[in-house]
């Protein structure tokens, strides 16, 4: 918030007056000061940032993302979750000062606050990695659990995920490796199985021992001691049955009523998760408290499943709900228990809320992202057993970043060497030096925007692009400075010159897309890297270079 003013200051004062009501100009202005907001420069950053705390920790005020300043009014440490605290502590956090029992080690995990809202790939900043081992020894099936678990970590967004099958001792294992995140969030994700499935309650009255039960058409059934016969089979109390498509168990059973289950869908009836805002949201509650919800779309078969067995049920007088509600259930644990309004009462619905709950937003949107990451997957085709999680280090870490950037600087200043000699020019020079400086920062904000993880292809990707766009640089000025042509404008010559970049912009993105679709690994990471480059400069940062090149022309 210090440099987002100077920036603005800077550009009224340094541009001309009649520059600043140049629409091209002014867009470029913008990106650059959204992408600066965006990037979050804090040059000052300290303390400690909380990545997650453990079930048993005593630090039940403290969400993930909260950063720690001080303990007892001592500043943090490297370390200090570590060490051993007891009685009421007094914590400063980013989130005001909180109070807190403790009784040993802190349990939590944290890193030290960053200095922006940049995400760094494994070689950068680490990660976590497990190792897990599928109850089949099938090649296929490890395949496909891979599949799964690569599907639903990636939708729940956590970035640069690595997978990689291990066979060993006729043993199939799958590595995963992940940037950023914690081992709490991906054992979270691993230990779910993905097992969805929805169940309706039904107590069917009898009359002597003889009901009827409404699927596709009547069932006529009868009860006896321990069980009950239908469709002509005798289904005894703790058994299921699969009668239309819909499965039934019996719960119990006497002379006037027949209690049962009926699942009406399961995980592969889901066909869609919403994630849009207007069917998937977090709200608070009176309480304080944080209750989230998403839609999901269910297939015709499953609406039409709950359709039979909702017309059943009785609607409560007065309370416009019917007598039973939809449990949901995730792993064969209940997840959630939805009441049904009355007017679904054989009706079929494709499309409903999940719903929960957190304690804080954080939270609320963590489990929210978590379920839907599970639901969207699907269920793994068979179990794993977690063997080894731990964190893993950066290989190459914060001094890779500082002699890159020293890299950058010596390269622009050779660049910058080159330009003087060709122009001898100051007013050439200092516009290519902050265009190329701009068109790096817009790349940072769409990078930071969409949650993109900056890794060594997306610095490798950075700098072609900045290489294209000194180059493009160069023809653009060279352009506008020919003389051999009077007859042509200087309008006429950029045109010229923009064909050609616009051209040349077009191929590259042409050769980038087949890696960016198809391709994997470093191969997409580079792609998408370059692709945002020459698309940032071509609809940006170029035509504002045109519009300073008229300038320095007419001057």
């Amino acid at each position: 918030w210090i440099i987002l003013p100077a920036v603005i200051i800077a550009f009224y004062f340094v541009l001309p007056r009649d520059m600043l009501k140049n629409v091209r100009v002014m867009l470029w202005v913008a990106c650059i000061v959204i992408s600066l907001a965006l990037i979050g420069f804090n040059f000052n950053a300290h303390g400690y940032a909380v990545e997650s705390v453990s079930k048993n920790s005593s630090l039940t005020n403290i969400v993930a993302g909260e950063i720690i300043y001080k303990i007892n009014d001592v500043t943090v440490q490297k370390g200090f979750e570590e060490q051993p605290y007891f009685g009421t502590i007094k914590i400063e956090t980013s989130k005001g000062t909180k109070f807190a029992q403790a009784n040993g080690t802190l349990g939590i995990k944290t890193s030290e606050a960053s200095s922006n809202n940049l995400q760094f790939g494994l070689d950068l900043k680490g990660g976590v990695r497990a190792v897990i081992e599928p109850n089949s020894t099938d090649n296929e099936t490890i395949e496909q659990v891979l599949s799964t678990l690569e599907t639903r970590i990636n939708i729940y967004g956590l970035r640069e995920s690595v997978f990689r099958p291990i066979y060993h001792e006729g043993k199939g294992f799958i590595e995963i490796s992940i940037a950023g995140g914690n081992p709490e969030e991906l054992r979270a994700l691993l230990e779910n199985q993905g097992k969805f499935e929805s169940e309706i309650p039904l107590l069917l009255r009898t009359t002597n021992g003889e009901g009827s039960l409404k699927l596709d058409k009547a069932y006529a059934f009868t009860v006896n001691n321990n069980s009950v016969t239908i469709n002509g089979k005798e289904i005894n109390v703790g058994e299921s049955v699969d009668i239309a498509g819909v499965l039934l168990k019996i719960e119990g059973v006497s002379q006037s009523r027949a209690n049962m289950t009926a699942t009406v869908f399961n995980g592969n009836d889901i066909r869609t998760v919403f994630y849009d805002p207007q069917r998937s949201r977090i709200e608070i509650q009176p309480d304080g408290s944080y209750r989230w919800s998403f839609a999901i779309q269910l297939s015709p078969e499953g609406a039409n499943k709950f359709a039979w067995v909702t017309s059943n049920l009785d609607v409560i007088p007065g309370q416009a709900i019917l007598s039973s509600p939809i449990l949901l259930y995730l792993d064969d644990g209940l997840m959630d228990s939805l009441t049904i309004a009355s007017n679904l009462k054989g009706k079929s619905e494709t499309e409903i809320s999940i719903s929960g709950s957190g304690i804080s937003i954080t939270d609320a949107s963590k489990n929210r992202a978590q379920l839907q990451a599970v639901l969207r997957s699907g269920a793994l085709p068979t179990e794993v057993k977690i063997v080894q999680v731990d964190n893993i280090s950066p290989t190459l870490g914060s001094g890779f970043l500082k002699s890159a950037l020293l890299a950058g600087f010596a390269a622009l200043v050779g660049v910058v060497c080159v330009v003087w000699l060709r122009y001898r020019k100051t007013k050439i020079v200092l516009p290519m030096i902050i265009i190329s400086t701009s068109e790096v920062l817009i790349i940072l904000g769409v990078a930071s925007t969409i949650g993109w993880t900056i890794d060594l292809p997306a610095i490798a990707g950075i700098i072609a692009t900045i290489g294209s766009g000194i180059n493009s640089q160069i023809m653009i000025i060279d352009q506008a400075l020919r003389g051999e042509d009077q007859t042509m404008t200087l309008r006429e010559k950029l045109k010229n010159a923009f064909f050609t970049i616009f051209g040349s912009a077009g191929t590259v993105v042409a050769a980038m897309l087949p890696l960016m679709v198809v391709g994997f690994g470093l191969l997409r990471g580079f792609a998408i890297t370059t692709i945002i480059g020459v698309l940032v400069g071509i609809a940006i940062v170029r035509p504002a270079y045109g519009e300073l090149v008229k300038r320095i022309i007419k001057e």
